[in-house]
């Protein structure tokens, strides 16, 4: 479901022994639209920590509580954050340091071929391809928060249509969905949806948001009722107005292998090509790679220093027509799994597993 995130602000974040404080804002980034960190406004009022989704347990919705898998003397030592200025990538390595918890930014990023959405591909080429050492200061982390954004004037492609008010953000995935645009200036009493996956750029010193969209579609969108939770028939009506896809995921493939091995990720959202996506090594034995897929149904394989492989945790799998079987993800609002459970997937490094057939297609 889409939570605003103006109704999450004051939630008690609440370690295993006690409250730490409460949520102030939300870090995402502006790559992939997901949220990285809680930013906890201290019990004590005198410093901000930011929290990995990583620790976070099921929030209680009715109590407004977001339980943490932490105890208040990590926090209290943990390394404070100062939300007036950007958060830099060191601080962001010293803080996963800190609590051993895994990083996010590991792989390189990958947009299938013919798929437009609004981010730099040269950026996302750049994450993909740089390292954490030795020049760890000079990457862009592409983190903001939720400040960031606030009062960002929103242009369509013919003129301004108002300002970001509030996000919405889904309480599985932990995307934002939907920034919430107040027309007030333009066309007053009314408040609009826009995907971030319509923005074709973001001017975030001038705080200027631009937008795939005209004056005139966004007039004629249907009306919000900014009481009522967005409906996935909302959603679906939205889209079908402005002509635009089902929001696609940024879907992150994960796998243990042995160290120094070359691995990479295939299937039907790449024709199968064996070497397009490489997955980047941790160094710790983990490779990932990110790649951003619209909805539907994907099957797909590991390749470990060219044997073909399946996920080992994911057991969705078919049969091909080489007498083997393809790993299946399915990608959308309306699948009837969570994503993560498909994506995430391990293999042990004991494991000796045999290599697999070349799948069917490639």
């Amino acid at each position: 479901m889409n939570h605003k995130l103006s109704d999450w602000v004051g939630f008690t974040v609440r370690a295993a022994d006690g409250d730490v404080g409460v949520l102030e804002q939300l870090y995402f980034d502006d790559l992939t639209w997901r949220v990285r960190y809680l930013a906890v406004n201290t019990k004590d009022g005198h410093r901000h920590v930011l929290v990995s989704l990583v620790a976070l347990g099921k929030p209680d919705w009715e109590k407004r509580v977001f339980p943490v898998n932490l105890t208040l003397e990590q926090v209290r030592r943990s390394p404070m954050t100062n939300i007036k200025v950007p958060v830099s990538i060191q601080h962001e390595v010293d803080l996963h340091a800190y609590y051993a918890w895994p990083d996010y930014w590991g792989g390189g990023f990958y947009q299938p071929f013919g798929y437009a959405m609004g981010v730099d591909p040269f950026a996302a080429a750049e994450i993909g391809t740089e390292t954490l050492v030795p020049d760890v200061r000079k990457l862009d982390p592409h983190l903001r928060c939720t400040q960031d954004v606030a009062d960002c004037q929103v242009h369509a492609t013919d003129g301004n249509i108002g300002h970001l008010e509030d996000c919405l953000v889904d309480d599985e995935t932990w995307a934002v969905r939907y920034f919430v645009v107040n027309t007030r200036n333009w066309l007053p009493g009314r408040r609009v949806l826009v995907s971030p996956q319509w923005i074709t750029k973001v001017e975030w010193a001038e705080k200027k948001v631009l937008v795939n969209l005209t004056q005139a579609a966004i007039k004629a969108s249907p009306k919000l009722d900014p009481s009522k939770p967005v409906s996935l028939v909302y959603e679906s009506k939205l889209h079908k107005h402005f002509g635009k896809p089902e929001i696609a995921d940024w879907v992150v493939f994960k796998l243990d292998a042995p160290p120094d091995a070359e691995v990479y990720v295939a299937g039907t959202f790449n024709n199968w090509n064996s070497t397009a996506i490489h997955m980047a090594d941790n160094h710790k034995g983990t490779y990932t790679a990110t790649v951003l897929l619209p909805p539907g149904r994907y099957e797909y394989k590991f390749i470990v220093n060219g044997e073909w492989r399946n996920g080992p945790d994911n057991h969705e799998q078919t049969p091909n027509t080489l007498g083997t079987t393809n790993s299946v993800l399915l990608v959308g609002r309306t699948a009837t799994r969570d994503v993560n459970l498909h994506t995430f997937t391990r293999q042990p490094h004991t494991d000796d597993l045999p290599a697999w057939g070349i799948p069917s297609g490639a």
